[in-house]
């Protein structure tokens, strides 16, 4: 079926690392998009998060602990101290030292790279969201990425906030709330409420019907966290237009097999 909507993959699904190649590498980490990059995925979906002093940084909790070897908050450090933290040795201690990436650097080894990106607004309230999402729509303006870079989060009105200061700016929302039953019609008022022609919906709770309804509607849907074979396959079978995994290695091989490069 011929279709307006560019992320829409009915042969053959969009590959995501999500945080990178993560479950060889520490989450969020320049070493895990790299691995991921050098894989041959099409797309990374990363995290982003703002500290004390308004720089934009590479995280997916709110707070240091779980990993790296600071606690607290993040917006409550300034980049320096961050910088000073070890994002490697929580994972394993092979990887002590590594460093939490700002996301301006990210953005520019997304772009050296040639490759796409999904930066994930976080925060713990609306207010943090909010600040994030405007912080981030001004980095990617600053270096023209709107054409390689694309925005998601949980906080949909930090999204709305973003696309309305840049109408072309692409939209990944996720399904709210993510564990609940498939539910086909608010699916797709989530993202038509957005503008966006992308929505991601947990694998475990997505079924064909949804994706049947978002698809007719002509919105892709990006299936996640797909990291073993079995949830890899079925969210394929189903007709997810994107697959995001952990394991960048098994998600590429189940793709190839099953729906190979034409």
């Amino acid at each position: 079926m011929m279709t307006a909507n560019p992320w829409r993959r009915s042969a053959r699904p969009m590959s995501i690392a999500h945080r990178g190649d993560s479950i060889r590498y520490p989450e969020n980490t320049r070493l895990a998009y790299e691995r991921a990059i050098a894989q041959g995925v099409e797309m990374i979906e990363c995290d982003v998060n703002l500290t004390r002093d308004g720089v934009l940084v590479m995280m997916h909790d709110w707070t240091l602990d779980r990993t790296t070897s600071g606690s607290g908050p993040v917006k409550d450090a300034t980049l320096t101290e961050i910088q000073a933290l070890d994002a490697g040795s929580k994972f394993s201690p092979e990887f002590a030292g590594l460093p939490v990436p700002t996301t301006e650097e990210t953005l520019r080894l997304f772009k050296e790279a040639g490759i796409l990106g999904c930066f994930e607004v976080k925060g713990k309230t609306d207010e943090d969201s909010q600040a994030i999402a405007a912080a981030l729509i001004e980095l990617f303006l600053k270096h023209d990425a709107l054409g390689y870079a694309l925005m998601s989060s949980y906080w949909h009105p930090a999204m709305a906030l973003a696309k309305a200061r840049a109408p072309e700016l692409v939209l990944a929302p996720e399904r709210l709330p993510d564990d609940a039953p498939a539910d086909p019609p608010e699916a797709m008022r989530q993202a038509r409420a957005l503008g966006a022609n992308i929505l991601q919906h947990e694998y475990k709770v997505t079924t064909p019907e949804v994706i049947q309804v978002l698809h007719d509607n002509d919105i892709a849907v990006w299936a996640w966290t797909t990291n073993t074979e079995e949830s890899l396959v079925e969210a394929l079978e189903k007709g997810a237009d994107a697959l995001m995994s952990d394991d960048v290695e098994r998600m590429l091989a189940v793709i190839n097999r099953l729906r190979p490069a034409a």
